[in-house]
């Protein structure tokens, strides 16, 4: 499924996860094991979907080609502002083909967005001087992984009937995570792919790109989670 992997297929879930998310609520009138299955259903697909996203060539694109420090690439993020038209663009475009879904309010306004993408990863930068990039994409991939494989254990553990309610709610919070990961991998699909960048940001650029994303990546795959090199043990605010 990796090398068939689209932005589109990534929407879908995204779109199949906030409907079983919303007809699950605390309101919910559906029986107990049509909101299980429901669930269930929606994890497995995030399984799947995290799966082939871990495995893609698109993912391994944005691999570093060096072990230089994030905080090398701050000068370049600032001078490919004006590069990033089409991303502002893709964001545009997400927001209005999900509208009324919770995706088009967590994008807003998609200038502002980007904005907040390129001062998040400043700040990691800032505070962590010597976090390398390759450092950053194992980190990256790391918390996809952790993401994962949570959502993957909930597929089959919705079935226990004697911890229904604490699946349950394990599910939604942990489907809701899915959901935000989805959009930045739909915008690193879409919008700021490799063909992308090459094709629309000067080469000196390409590099920064490549850091801004990943960060954006770990970001949203844990965004309960500090930003900080890998390092064992949990890191909760």
């Amino acid at each position: 499924m990796a090398d068939g992997l689209s932005a589109d297929m990534i929407e879908t879930v995204q779109r199949h996860i906030y409907d079983a998310l919303a007809q699950t609520s605390e309101r919910s009138v559906l029986p107990d094991e049509e909101q299980d299955r429901l669930l269930a259903q929606a994890c497995a697909e995030a399984c799947d979907i995290l799966t082939s996203w871990l495995g893609s060539p698109q993912w391994q694109a944005l691999c570093p080609a060096s072990r230089a420090p994030i905080a090398d690439a701050i000068p370049e993020w600032q001078r490919v502002q004006p590069f990033l038209t089409p991303l502002r663009e893709t964001l545009a475009a997400i927001a209005q083909r999900q509208k009324g879904l919770p995706v088009a309010r967590q994008i807003g306004d998609p200038a502002r967005y980007v904005d907040g993408i390129v001062a998040a990863a400043e700040q990691t930068a800032r505070r962590f001087r010597r976090f390398d990039r390759q450092e950053l994409f194992q980190e990256a991939t790391s918390r996809v992984s952790r993401l994962r494989a949570e959502v993957c254990a909930l597929s089959g553990s919705l079935a226990d009937k004697t911890r229904r309610a604490e699946q349950r709610k394990k599910a939604r919070s942990v489907l809701g995570k899915v959901a935000g990961l989805l959009l930045t991998l739909t915008l690193t699909m879409a919008g700021v792919s490799p063909h992308d960048v090459a094709q629309h940001i000067p080469e000196w650029g390409h590099e920064a790109v490549k850091v801004l994303v990943v960060h954006h990546v770990a970001r949203t795959a844990q965004p309960e989670v500090k930003m900080a090199p890998p390092r064992p043990g949990p890191r909760v605010r």
